[in-house]
């Protein structure tokens, strides 16, 4: 007779995604004190601005050889490393004498939050079986989402106590956090692959290019442009007919809300019924929010436009765990790493054409949006026949045992965190 294995604890699942968190949330938080810092040092806001854009450009760059890396080094391992650095260029940025001295250390930082993404990926895939991977790539997905809208609200409020240079201390009690759950809770590199050992059948000598990754990452990239499209375009429609900055604010986390509430339960419909049924399910919704705005054209109202943010993003949120789950379950066990970097890479493709077409194709006011919008639409149509190479089963092991399984092994200083089904 065989047994279930005991489930990763959500509580655990969490304390990992947060090395995640950290991405999102310094993309965001620096965002609200650019002003304050071009002040400081006596630089324009432009200027100051590529503080974001060097983050972002690093992050494109090194989430692929960042998960190289993890393939080599091991994932846990990798995640230990990268999160320790980013915490030391995050504790010197807050010493930083100079604007110049900034950008460097701003340059540090993301080259080791490149790594973050895929090492927690790659974790994650290793110590969940087939049939609860969605459940965890959701809550992940949660978690980010959290992370990315409280970004501007945890940076106004740290800034007007304690000044702008108290981001990058938001940071630390973070990294100490996940760094903690490494260590006491996540097994040591090579003591569980919890899909070696439940006999899910992944062929090592396959090609990383396949076609379920290959349609995973065009899916996932399209997706990207879709919604990138459509949160580039709506504070300009809104800034155009007078809203305040705050409204547009609390308008744009419509999306992320969107995502943080189906995140979870889309993983688990994918656990359940198979990968391809949730992002199918969910990139028609977002297509349908937002073709019924586009074909408004530049008169769309604001509230179909709210409204349209809300339900993009309770489609992309059940459609991205699973799509996640089949992009990295398609991998050679070798190569799960640069998988992870790859896929993680796609969202940077997506957004970058996105912000490419905003430049080409808006000018002041309005005008434009319509075409934004169905750019938006013919992407997720795309994106849509792209999904359904997506696989329509979960993996089926036979055989599997309690006994069979390798449990989680806890460090010496600390129990793992578990949870029965």
């Amino acid at each position: 007779m065989t047994l279930s294995a005991p489930r990763v604890s959500a509580l655990t699942i969490t304390g990992i995604a947060l090395a995640s968190a950290l991405v999102p949330l310094n993309s965001t938080m620096i965002a609200v004190v650019l002003p304050r810092v071009a002040r400081e040092f006596d630089v324009s806001k432009g200027h100051a601005a590529v503080l974001i854009t060097v983050y972002l450009a690093a992050m494109l760059v090194g989430q692929p050889i960042a998960g190289r890396i993890v393939d080599v080094v091991g994932a846990r391992r990798m995640a230990v490393i990268a999160v320790s650095g980013f915490g030391g260029f995050s504790a010197a940025a807050v010493f930083a004498p100079s604007f110049v001295a900034l950008v460097a250390l701003r340059v540090g930082q993301a080259a080791f939050a490149s790594a973050l993404a895929p090492s927690v990926q790659a974790m994650l895939r290793a110590i969940t079986e087939p049939r609860e991977r969605g459940r965890a790539f959701g809550l992940l997905g949660s978690v980010i989402g959290v992370g990315a809208g409280l970004g501007p609200v945890i940076g106004g409020l740290v800034t007007s106590v304690f000044g702008w240079r108290s981001i990058f201390a938001v940071n630390l009690p973070i990294v100490a956090v996940v760094l903690v759950v490494l260590r006491r809770v996540v097994p040591v590199d090579g003591t569980l692959d919890a899909a070696a050992s439940t006999g899910e059948v992944v062929d090592d000598d396959a090609t990383l290019l396949n076609p379920v990754f290959v349609s995973a990452f065009s899916t996932q990239a399209l997706a990207t442009l879709a919604q990138y499209s459509l949160l580039l375009i709506v504070p300009i429609v809104l800034d155009g007919r007078g809203w305040r900055p705050g409204a547009i604010g609390l308008a744009m986390s419509l999306l992320t809300l969107g995502m943080v509430l189906t995140g979870p339960p889309g993983g688990k419909v994918g656990d359940r019924r198979g990968r391809k049924v949730p992002v199918l399910v969910g990139l028609v919704a977002a297509l349908v929010a937002v073709a019924g705005s586009a074909v408004f054209g530049d008169d769309v109202a604001s509230v179909i436009l709210l409204v349209t943010m809300l339900l993009f993003g309770i489609g992309l949120g059940m459609a991205t765990p699973s799509l996640m789950a089949a992009g990295l379950e398609s991998a050679p066990h070798g190569r799960v790493g640069l998988a992870s970097g790859l896929f993680s890479a796609s969202r940077y493709v997506g957004s970058i054409v996105a912000s490419v077409l905003l430049t080409a194709i808006v000018t002041d006011g309005s005008s434009g949006t319509g075409t934004m919008l169905f750019v938006s639409t013919g992407a997720l149509v795309v994106s849509l026949a792209m999904a359904v190479k997506l696989p329509g089963r979960i993996p089926d092991p036979a055989g599997e045992s309690f006994s069979d399984r390798p449990q989680l092994q806890p460090s010496p200083v600390g129990p793992p965190q578990v949870e029965a089904p």
